[in-house]
């Protein structure tokens, strides 16, 4: 049976992401979680997440800050409570104007890849 986990972000390792961000792997399959993954992203302000894509989707949900994203080349303006569906296969990046703070969901296939098992 899978436990249930209950912790805090900054007792997760925080890692770099090319263009300046930093993310945490909140849950994973290492948790147990047998289908989707929750990441912290916070990129500082005049950085950016890296410019990719992949094939699988993502949902980004912005806690704080202010920027905007670029989706296949059509930029738009985030702030607050802005949310973003990005399917697999479009290039993607976002762009902090002010210090931006976001959960980013993921299949669990995409932890299995990035993290290994």
């Amino acid at each position: 049976m899978v436990q249930p986990v209950v912790s805090k972000s900054s007792e997760v390792e925080e890692m770099d992401l090319e263009g300046g961000g930093k993310i945490r792997w909140l849950i994973t399959h290492r948790n147990g979680a047998p289908n989707f993954s929750m990441r912290l992203i916070v990129v500082p302000e005049g950085s950016t997440t890296p410019a990719h894509k992949h094939d699988y989707e993502h949902e980004i949900f912005i806690i704080s800050g202010r920027g905007e994203s670029v989706l296949d080349g059509k930029a738009s303006k985030l702030g607050p409570n802005s949310f973003l569906f990005i399917p697999g296969g479009v290039f993607h990046t976002i762009k902090a104007k002010k210090k931006m703070r976001m959960i980013c969901i993921v299949p669990i296939e995409a932890a299995k890849k990035i993290l290994g098992p």
